[in-house]
């Protein structure tokens, strides 16, 4: 099975993945880093309430094969 890697960032804080995981193929691996993005995604935003997910798939040569985005945005309304 090939090996990728998912590395994740949200505009702040980035994670490289450095040991990557084995699976079936590119869609595999897509699919663990979309598992994982609402995870990652229940931190606070930050003060303006917007912020984007980001997750790379790469294979062993580095190459950037996939990327998924979350974005998440928190409205508050107090004046109703």
């Amino acid at each position: 099975m090939p090996r990728y890697f998912i590395d994740y960032e949200d505009g702040q804080v980035g994670l490289r993945d450095e040991e990557g995981t084995c699976y079936a193929d590119l869609h595999a691996a897509r699919d663990a880093a979309i598992a994982a993005l609402p995870d990652i995604g229940r931190e606070p935003p930050p003060a303006d309430g917007q912020r984007a997910f980001k997750a790379y798939v790469r294979d062993e040569a580095g190459t950037v094969l996939c990327t998924v985005t979350l974005n998440l945005a928190a409205e508050c309304h107090p004046e109703r």
